[in-house]
């Protein structure tokens, strides 16, 4: 049987993944283990392996990830569907993808009678949370409802990153602290000051405190941290703002600031896997901050400058990104929204002396 992975809950597929792998080598110790990252490979080599016989093992298992990324030039279709009309019975796919619906996918091979799907959603905020706890207390810590609520927010929503994040954490306080029993919300904001580098939360934080020496540090810092990290940190401003915008909004309508607090919500365009609504404890010092710099209307001011600069940013060389953001950075805290006229896409020496 052949099995295909869908859904945005990364931990459980991967905990199937492994129990699966565990059965094919049970009934084939000397199987083959493949896997085709969709974006590296167009579907040629995934062709030449399940179309193969292998010469030194009785069994192929084939892992596609990403399968979300493939195009309409890829021929990955191609290769699953002559792999099923064959009839082979000495390999085993399956796709792993992010998509929701099997109806994205071919349905020559969703259909077909030896092809599994099966969709993996997130937990339930009560599942996460019980979740959470067994794994503390699987490394021997005891950790309570608010320690847990700065977990879920500092993650994205799938028991992988949960993972990652559990892990840490009982690495982190086994090695400063042997005596440490019970995690505490401190505890968590402790290791995310000694472990976290600058993101766009940090960076929100500098504007909101109208900090442009501090904002353009972080930016360097971002820059030499990898290519894609200004644009992340980007999108992370976009939802921060809006976020911003929705708390001044409630505001305004005669909330009193712990409501304003409570039903926050940011519609971000970019794609998030944990809940938007409210800003959390530790980050409410911050908003309120950023709302006495930054008035109601300037932040409506500000998300459509974002709007327009996101196309601008993302069409930059990557030479001139740091040019770009330090306009943009200007724009913000200096003009509160509007623009200096500078062209973040040209180059200097298109200048006209």
């Amino acid at each position: 049987m052949n099995h295909i992975l869908l859904g945005p809950e990364e931990g459980l597929k991967a905990d199937w993944l492994s129990d699966e792998k565990r059965r094919v080598l049970s009934s084939h110790p000397d199987a083959e283990i493949h896997q085709i990252f969709v974006g590296d490979d167009k579907g040629e080599d995934l062709d030449a392996i399940l179309s193969q016989p292998s010469l030194f093992s009785s069994f192929r298992f084939v892992v596609i990830k990403q399968y979300e990324n493939r195009t309409a030039k890829d021929t990955f279709d191609k290769a699953l569907i002559d792999f099923l009309v064959s009839g082979q019975e000495d390999a085993e796919f399956v796709i792993l993808s992010t998509e929701k619906s099997k109806s994205k996918i071919n349905a020559k091979i969703t259909n077909d009678k030896n092809v599994s799907v099966q969709t993996f959603w997130e937990m339930f905020e009560s599942q996460k949370r019980d979740w959470i706890q067994d794994q503390f207390g699987k490394e021997g810590f005891r950790i309570g409802k608010d320690a847990v609520d700065e977990i879920l927010f500092s993650v994205d929503n799938n028991t992988q990153e949960m993972k990652n994040l559990v892990s840490s954490l009982s690495l982190f306080f086994n090695a400063t602290d042997k005596t440490k029993k019970e995690i505490l919300p401190e505890d968590i904001e402790k290791y995310s000051l000694q472990t976290r580098g600058e993101d766009g939360s940090t960076l929100f934080q500098t504007i909101a405190e109208n900090d442009l020496e501090h904002a353009e540090a972080i930016v360097s810092s971002l820059i030499n941290s990898d290519s894609q990290a200004l644009l992340r940190a980007f999108s992370v401003l976009v939802t921060k703002f809006r976020m911003l915008e929705s708390f001044e909004t409630l505001r305004k309508k005669g909330m009193s600031e712990k409501e304003a607090f409570d039903n926050a919500d940011a519609l971000s365009p970019y794609q998030v896997f944990y809940p938007t609504k409210g800003i959390k404890a530790r980050e409410q010092a911050v908003f309120r901050k950023a709302a006495q710099n930054y008035p109601l209307a300037d932040t409506k001011r500000i998300i459509r400058y974002l709007g327009e600069a996101d196309g601008r940013l993302k069409t930059a060389g990557t030479e001139w990104q740091r040019i770009a953001f330090s306009a943009f950075l200007a724009d913000i805290m200096i003009g509160k929204g509007k623009e200096t006229g500078i062209n973040l896409c040209s180059s200097p020496l298109d200048t006209t002396i």
